[in-house]
């Protein structure tokens, strides 16, 4: 056991710098360009998600995507997101919107902070809170990787 917490260890102390920061040379990553590239990418989210098109959505993950829930097991896998957000529809939940709080990372993984709601097809939000995504490029396009969304539980219906 003391081995495995000091090899992790040695792990993070030589790659914490590069994952969650922006790269050193600005020749090679703009972060402005992935924020732009995310951003589109975000848009589509909302987008899809009014037209109630999960596989639309599903497709903005990787395809070894997670989602962790809070209080239940993480949903694995492309194909279960888009179960999971096909479920979401059917229970009248087409509206949202996300603002990106903070953006690091390198030309190989982002780490996004930021708020948002989810809300009924009538309008009624029912959650707003904070989220992280992780972004990881697949087939050359900002794909989201993790996926993790934590309401305020301030909502009142």
């Amino acid at each position: 056991m003391l081995k495995l917490i000091f090899t992790a260890s040695i792990f993070f102390c030589f790659t914490g710098n590069t994952v969650f920061s922006q790269s050193k040379s600005a020749t090679t990553f703009d972060i402005d360009a992935a924020n732009k590239a995310i951003q589109i990418q975000i848009r589509a989210f909302e987008s899809a998600l009014k037209k109630g098109d999960s596989a639309a959505i599903g497709n903005l993950y990787c395809v070894d995507a997670r989602l962790l829930n809070h209080g239940s097991p993480s949903t694995v896998g492309r194909a279960d997101i888009v179960k999971s957000l096909a479920e979401m529809i059917r229970d009248s939940i087409t509206g949202s919107g996300f603002v990106t709080t903070g953006l690091w990372g390198s030309d190989e993984i982002l780490a996004e902070e930021g708020t948002g709601y989810f809300a009924k097809s009538n309008g009624t939000v029912i959650a707003r809170g904070r989220y992280l995504l992780i972004w990881k490029k697949e087939d050359g396009l900002w794909k989201i990787f993790r996926d993790t969304f934590f309401s305020d539980g301030k909502i009142k219906q």
